[in-house]
């Protein structure tokens, strides 16, 4: 009797448990599909542009400073579903003038320990407006607009004549003034799968307000550890012309 127990037993705990079994695919090496993560609305109307610029200033800018090179980053959110309006915001940093010399590090020390100084002349500009781009074919032309401001600023900074990185640095001279800007371009396609890469040509004009600026040779060493800064001042016009890649989901 006892043996006829633990056998219906087990033959009941059998019939209960094979069912689970059954539904149990942890263990029988089948594959796993998982679900791909979807980019929210947000994701989908938000781009990236990151390029490199070249500076080329016009007028009484000209006249005082040479090409600038740099890089800008943009950040553009879709309007509509089409992709025909934007709101494009830039940050862009520009190098227009860079000197540098050789000099002993102190004149206690003498001329045993001699440093590097460098002296680097840059602009930042930052301005946000509307794009009007045409969202399809393999080229698409577009034209945009903005308001903002740009500095500009001089930094002179020291490193070891042996060394990669300074150990000192400091803002000789900046301002800051306003502007808006007219530009426009063409992005090319380069990939449509997954994630959407586009080259970016373009070209923007910038102008700007009246500033004070300094060019390579406005700062003169004095005795003494004094130094004589001259800037130069002018309405700040030049052209922007961009190479770079458009991303989006």
């Amino acid at each position: 009797m006892f043996a006829r127990f633990i056998a219906r037993t087990a033959m009941l705990l059998v019939v209960a448990v094979a069912p689970a079994f059954a539904q149990d695919t942890t263990d029988c090496g089948c594959a796993v599909i998982r679900a791909q993560h979807q980019p929210n609305a947000f994701q989908r109307r938000s781009s990236g542009v990151f390029s490199f610029i070249q500076s080329r200033p016009t007028g009484a800018f000209g006249d005082n400073v040479h090409f600038g090179y740099g890089g800008n980053a943009a950040y553009m959110f879709r309007l509509d579903d089409a992709g025909i309006f934007s709101l494009r915001a830039d940050a862009g940093v520009l190098v227009y003038g860079h000197e540098s010399k050789e000099v002993p590090l102190s004149s206690t020390i003498g001329g045993r320990i001699l440093v590097d100084v460098s002296t680097m002349n840059y602009i930042y500009p930052l301005t946000i407006g509307p794009q009007i781009t045409w969202p399809s074919g393999s080229i698409r032309p577009y034209a945009n607009a903005g308001i903002g401001g740009q500095f500009f600023v001089t930094q002179s900074s020291v490193k070891g004549s042996e060394n990669i990185g300074d150990f000192a640095s400091t803002t000789n001279y900046w301002d800051k003034t306003g502007l808006w800007t007219a530009g426009g371009g063409v992005y090319i396609p380069l990939s449509q799968r997954g994630l959407k890469v586009m080259l970016d040509l373009g070209a923007q004009f910038v102008s700007g307000g009246r500033a004070r600026y300094l060019k390579p040779g406005s700062i003169e060493d004095l005795p003494d550890a004094q130094l004589r800064i001259t800037p130069m001042e002018s309405e700040t016009h030049m052209t922007l012309v961009r190479v770079g890649l458009k991303v989006s989901l």
